[in-house]
């Protein structure tokens, strides 16, 4: 983020020569706008006092992201089923698994979970949400950044992925990630819901 330039009196002339006018003096203080810090992210690994971080961050971002794309009733489900105590713990204390938080000067602004697809050589990047206020910011770029290098690390040849079909806006911010859609599918979650997604991966070289 660029400063400001700092404000010249347009009413000083140079006596004598080309002098470059000088900043404005107020009182006994010279008038420049101080440059602001660009801020400052980092992922960090979750632990179990991040849970209620983590479910917090959820709870805003699917009430303010997913109405138009399933219904109210289908939000409060799954965030029911996929962000309880043990389902988030879960991540934890599984081989393979994790959850990471996204920092903005400290505060945390989103995160990602992922897990080991054993059967597939796979890392499965299960969530990943960003505040909708710091979108374009890069951060979601970084939390999945965070979990190639996980699934490299761990010998993967792919993430892999499921976004809703609807969720268009995810779906091409993948794309510039490096994903591209491998097929499609519905998949019943049980009170009736289903979750209508493209299955998407990127290759782990």
């Amino acid at each position: 983020m660029s400063a400001a330039e700092p404000p010249q009196s347009a009413n000083s002339a140079p006596s004598g020569g080309s002098e470059a006018a000088k900043p404005r003096a107020c009182g006994d203080h010279t008038s420049i706008a101080a440059p602001r810090a660009a801020p400052v992210v980092t992922i960090a690994a979750a632990g179990a006092r991040d849970i209620a971080v983590i479910q917090a961050l959820a709870h805003d971002i699917w009430h303010r992201h997913y109405p138009g794309i399933i219904s109210d009733a289908q939000i409060d489900y799954m965030l029911a089923r996929s962000y309880n105590d043990e389902a988030l713990h879960r991540y934890l204390t599984t081989i393979g698994s994790g959850l990471a938080l996204a920092l903005r000067d400290e505060d945390a602004v989103g995160f990602i979970g992922w897990y080991r697809l054993e059967a597939r050589l796979a890392m499965k990047l299960d969530k990943l949400y960003v505040r909708p206020e710091h979108h374009g910011e890069g951060i979601g770029r970084l939390l999945i950044e965070h979990v190639v290098a996980k699934a490299r690390a761990a010998d993967c040849t792919a993430v892999t992925l499921n976004v809703n079909r609807n969720n268009v806006k995810a779906v091409r911010a993948y794309e510039r990630c490096g994903f591209a859609i491998r097929e499609r599918g519905d998949f019943p979650i049980g009170n009736g819901f289903v979750m209508e997604d493209f299955i998407m991966e990127r290759v782990v070289s």
